[in-house]
């Protein structure tokens, strides 16, 4: 696999210092390049925010983004390989990846740590990742196999739902001949297993999540099983019928009907299945692809969409939430973080488009990058060790814990995320193990940002 990484520097910066990595995610024809990628990552004026306050931007664009997961992950271990040769050694390195580039993140850095490669990640942002699975109907995934024959568009969409990456990320796949249940393909459990052999996440950074779907168990607006295209043509030579449905909640449905008759030439096939879960409605992060199916100028009739989008990131996929149920409210757990992988998520109330930035998640996203960033190198000869703060977060005082492994001078400062010192908080000898040195957040915060 290969890649492209574009960089762009902090405002007024002449060389790279402190990048922040972007992944690329599912690029159905590889067309985005850095003008598609720049107009996606800045909503809300996010990168230009990340440059104003000292970040580099790099956005690593795969050439093949339909690939398997694992070579594109490979490409993004490269890249940090690069990073780390490129910037000063005690430098950390935040990574986001939005969508598959979340998972190619998640196994980059896993891989990575599980082969002693130093990564000097210190947040993992996840941002509306399949972690569990993505979605896209299967009664539509049936539609785009009946029509390939008659329709570039279908023929196209079916070859992207059946590239490596689809088939290792979707949790239903069709079949053929379609099975009486939904089921993914079975590179989607390889993948899991490859995954799992090299520990499933990565521990050296702090991971962070993000889901667009929403947390009190708000549907997409429609019931498991319920018709979601129309489609009906007829007269004298040519009939066309492109009807699908919702799969069901465990019980049998059919999900697509589907029927050609040119002449004397006639084609039908009607797809059920039962034992599925309803993730066509379940709360997640949309895809409008039912809209974009009655975008499109049918060539007999008009394909209608009775609603417009379905789950394509379930939220407890996003988040990689323990329970099975898809319409768990999460609102109304008392510590929904302990529930996950994750150090901290951040949820709303509504579904959202996919990977949509909105105001409020823009301003977490640049909070948590931000957190743990270092601008000195370690201390040396006295193997020093810095602890956690503590409280975290504080609204006053914390305390900042560090040990040695003998006596010696300590120089502790606190420095901005654009390499100012701004604190120093003590310079003088320490005893070692258990010395404490007290700050006031809201004297530094100011100062720090």
């Amino acid at each position: 696999a290969s890649g492209q990484a574009y960089v762009y520097l902090a405002e007024g910066r002449t060389s790279l210092v402190n990048p922040v990595v972007a992944g690329e995610g599912f690029d159905l024809d590889d067309s985005m390049n850095w003008d598609e990628l720049y107009a996606q990552l800045n909503q809300e004026q996010l990168i230009e925010e990340l440059r104003a306050r000292g970040y580099d931007a790099v956005v690593l664009n795969f050439s093949s983004a339909t690939d398997y997961l694992q070579p594109n992950a490979f490409v993004l271990v490269e890249l940090l390989q690069q990073l780390r040769a490129a910037i000063a050694p005690q430098q950390t390195v935040a990574v986001a990846g939005a969508s598959m580039g979340g998972l190619v993140s998640r196994y980059a850095l896993a891989y990575m740590e599980s082969h002693a490669l130093p990564h000097a990640v210190r947040t993992f942002l996840s941002f509306d990742t399949p972690h569990r699975g993505a979605n896209i109907p299967l009664g539509i995934q049936y539609w785009m196999k009946f029509f390939a024959n008659q329709s570039a568009d279908a023929a196209f969409l079916l070859s992207r739902l059946d590239s490596p990456a689809a088939r290792q990320m979707l949790v239903y796949h069709h079949a053929d001949p379609p099975g009486a249940t939904g089921q993914p393909d079975p590179l989607r459990g390889a993948f899991e297993a490859d995954l799992a052999a090299i520990g499933g996440w990565p521990f050296e950074p702090r991971r962070v999540a993000i889901a667009n779907g929403s947390d009190n168990g708000t549907g997409q607006g429609f019931a498991p099983g319920a018709q979601i295209i129309q489609w009906a043509y007829s007269n004298i030579l040519v009939e066309i019928r492109g009807n699908v449905w919702a799969i069901p909640n465990l019980t049998n449905t059919v999900i697509f009907d589907g029927r050609t008759r040119i002449l004397f030439t006639t084609n039908s096939q009607t797809v059920t299945t039962s034992g599925t879960l309803p993730y066509d409605n379940a709360p997640g992060g949309s895809r409008a692809t039912m809209a974009q199916m009655d975008s499109v100028a049918a060539p007999y009739g008009d394909i209608v969409a009775l609603h417009p989008a379905h789950g394509f990131i379930p939220t407890m996929s996003a988040l990689d939430y323990a329970t099975t149920d898809l319409f768990h409210d999460i609102s109304a757990d008392p510590d929904p973080v302990a529930l996950t992988p994750f150090d901290a998520i951040y949820t709303q109330a509504a579904n959202q488009g996919h990977v949509e930035v909105t105001p409020a998640n823009a301003a977490w996203i640049l909070e948590q990058i931000g957190i743990g960033v270092t601008g000195v190198a370690p201390g040396s000869g006295a193997g020093a060790r810095l602890r956690p703060p503590a409280p975290n977060p504080s609204p006053d005082a914390f305390r900042i814990g560090f040990t040695l492994e003998r006596g010696g001078t300590v120089d502790l400062r606190v420095f901005a995320i654009d390499g100012r010192e701004v604190a120093s908080l003590a310079r003088e000898r320490g005893s070692g193990l258990a010395d404490f040195v007290e700050a006031r957040f809201a004297s530094l915060i100011a100062e720090m940002f």
